[in-house]
């Protein structure tokens, strides 16, 4: 798989987190979502998508 092809993926993993954590009121879900949010950043970070250094300050 190419990078912009996994990039593409990441983003698109993250925007399901996202709905995820936004859609429960479940502390620990929202919990483990956040942490593979993280992941997903970092790894966006370690293919050159750099937006922030926080993932939870990513727009």
């Amino acid at each position: 798989m190419k990078p912009q092809q996994m990039i593409e993926k990441l983003k698109a993993a993250r925007a399901l987190i996202a709905e995820i954590y936004d859609g429960t009121d479940l502390p620990q879900i929202q919990s483990i979502v956040r942490h593979a949010d993280q992941n997903l950043h970092w790894a966006l970070w370690n293919l050159g998508e750099v937006e922030t250094l926080r993932p939870d300050l990513d727009t």
